[in-house]
């Protein structure tokens, strides 16, 4: 299990791997060979950037039995896109826009496992879906519920700027059917679900995807969240934690 990081010190992105508190800084992106420079860093003295830049970010809903509301399941898994303007890492603030709240849109955030694809994949199959993930992160599909539901696209709901958070870095070598999903509000929990629950297992998300869709080294997949988060407003602080990644922290303010 290695946990890689992707940070800015003196203005310049590097990438690195994290053991404790120090950041080893490393020669490239680490989906391909790389070499340690030499460079460390501790962890408090650089600012944490998204732990990949993803060209697309595919989204499952409905894919907890306990954020159904008594609805049934989907058959297949439910994909739907965010765009890449949504992406923000550890640290950086959930904007909530100002049109959102003059018209008093309910904003709340989904606590998810996030995967990080390692190669290029189309056409995968359940039996090698995880050759193609490299690592997982910690993920919060900040969502618009207003919008989401009167809305014909889901576009404003789930792809307003900064409504992405990922991170605070990605860590490889997890199972992700036995993985806890966290969010706390303030400090006061209000998800809490393993991803044994989930409806649509990592597998199947990968293969369903895949077969209409290139997913690209780099490219984020959230795969659903638990329960009922409620409401966040300006001033609050969200964090998502994924068990064996960490905690990713974001402040909530308005636009």
């Amino acid at each position: 299990m290695t946990n890689f990081v992707r940070f800015q010190n003196n203005g310049n992105a590097s990438f690195g791997v994290l053991e404790g508190e120090t950041i080893s800084e490393i020669s490239n992106a680490p989906f391909d060979s790389y070499q340690t420079t030499g460079n460390t860093f501790s962890l408090g003295s650089v600012k944490l950037l998204p732990p990949v830049a993803p060209k697309k970010i595919v989204a499952i809903g409905l894919n907890y039995r306990s954020h159904l509301g008594g609805r049934p399941g989907p058959e297949a898994p439910e994909p739907f896109l965010k765009a890449s303007t949504t992406v923000v890492g550890h640290g950086d603030k959930i904007v909530i826009p100002k049109i959102a709240l003059e018209e008093g849109v309910k904003i709340q955030p989904e606590a998810e496992l996030a995967l990080v694809i390692g190669k290029e994949c189309k056409g995968a199959s359940q039996a090698n879906a995880l050759d193609y993930v490299f690592a997982y992160t910690c993920g919060n599909d900040v969502s618009a519920r207003d919008w989401q539901q009167n809305d014909l696209q889901w576009a404003r709901a789930k792809s307003s700027d900064t409504f992405g958070p990922i991170g605070p870095w990605m860590t490889t070598d997890l199972d992700p059917t036995n993985i806890q999903v966290i969010c706390r509000v303030n400090g006061e929990e209000k998800q809490n679900q393993n991803t044994s629950d989930l409806l649509h297992p990592v597998t199947k998300i990968i293969e369903y995807v895949s077969a209409v869709i290139t997913l690209e080294v780099g490219d984020v997949i959230m795969t659903g969240t638990p329960g009922t988060p409620g409401d966040i407003h300006p001033g609050d602080t969200v964090e998502v934690e994924i068990s064996g990644v960490g905690v990713l922290s974001n402040p909530v303010v308005s636009e």
